[in-house]
């Protein structure tokens, strides 16, 4: 029997004490068992009744099984009985890594990942190479890792080839591209275009699925517009005395952006941005800004003049898509080389 949310105490100890006409064993389990395991008064009340029934109750052919996500180890009279019993089990998941952690899978994800793997498929555990593949390709996705690697056992090959094989080519976003101009990722911008050449699938902005006919149209659109935006902030960044910031060796580190930019930057560069009409950055978040300033920080403005010309001159927004993949590849390949350089 499952039960989605938990009742109140009576109620729960009511089903657990009623036999069954149907079955000999049975197993309750409730879904949702936070109202017994929070820290608040009510909740708190409600898991010391249920203790103190569970405890003078003796149960046979029936079992309970209370689950709950909780940031926290719960506590509690209720967990205390469970860990008196030897029946509670709390299993931590690492923090969902923060916006500005570019990191594809942490060192506590990779942990639990590898748990996940040892659980479903433990021999793919002596094939370090092919473990970290997984977690390349899948990220921190731990049902869909564990699907991925039971299909790579069942089919007896493995390798990492047989990873991104099996992977397929899957789906690109235009924030790929985006981060590949970011971090001045020639590899990363090529792997971006060669997939997408070979059938891989372009993901808009709003979720769509970009047609053929429209890439040269979304891709150009995508990248001109950072790039004036780059050098919109430029001109920013100088007029607020901030031009000595443009420097791509001092964008860098995961607390740069909470502990330099966002507290130090971000509000002279509001402020210049606030008093320039029709600025086209006018309407970004800090977050949007703080991309965007990388990226200005990251090529010369005459680089960016220079692609941002190529890209207006090519006829992209008509360019049927294997056309558009290569002009675009080029100009993107062609900055972040003379960056580079």
């Amino acid at each position: 029997m499952r039960l989605a949310t938990a009742p109140p105490p009576h109620e729960l100890i009511e089903e657990l004490t009623s036999p069954s006409l149907f079955a000999a064993e049975r197993l309750i389990v409730v879904r949702d068992a936070r109202a017994y395991l929070g820290r608040e008064e009510k909740q708190r009340h409600e898991g010391a009744s249920l203790a103190a029934a569970l405890e003078g109750l003796s149960f046979s052919g029936v079992g309970l099984l209370l689950t709950a996500v909780s940031e926290t180890e719960p506590t509690g009279p209720l967990m205390e009985l469970a860990d008196r019993l030897g029946e509670a089990t709390f299993l931590p998941l690492p923090a969902a890594p923060k916006p500005w952690e570019e990191a594809v899978v942490s060192d506590a994800q990779r942990r639990v990942l590898e748990s996940v793997i040892f659980r479903v498929t433990p021999d793919l555990l002596d094939h370090p190479d092919i473990v970290a593949a997984l977690c390349e390709v899948h990220g921190f996705r731990p049902r869909e890792l564990a699907q991925a690697a039971e299909r790579l056992l069942l089919a007896g090959e493995l390798t990492v080839e047989a990873v991104h094989s099996q992977a397929g080519l899957g789906e690109r976003s235009l924030k790929e591209i985006e981060e590949a101009l970011v971090l001045r990722d020639a590899g990363r911008a090529s792997r971006f275009f060669a997939a997408l050449a070979a059938g891989g699938d372009l993901r808009g902005w709003w979720g769509n699925i970009v047609g053929p006919d429209e890439l040269g149209r979304v891709l150009s659109g995508a990248v001109s517009r950072l790039l004036r935006n780059a050098l919109a902030v430029r001109g920013h960044a100088r007029r607020a005395g901030l031009e000595s910031e443009l420097n791509p060796g001092r964008c860098v580190g995961r607390d740069w952006y909470p502990r330099k930019f966002r507290p130090r930057l971000l509000p002279k560069l509001e402020a210049e941005i606030g008093n320039t009409d029709g600025s086209p950055v006018a309407k970004l978040s800090a977050w949007q800004l703080h991309r965007v300033f990388r990226v200005a920080a990251a090529y010369r403005e005459g680089d960016l003049l220079q692609a941002l010309s190529r890209l207006g001159a090519g006829g992209l927004e008509v360019a049927g898509g294997g056309e558009a993949l290569a002009a675009v590849g080029l100009v993107v390949l062609d900055l972040i080389s003379a960056a580079a350089g």
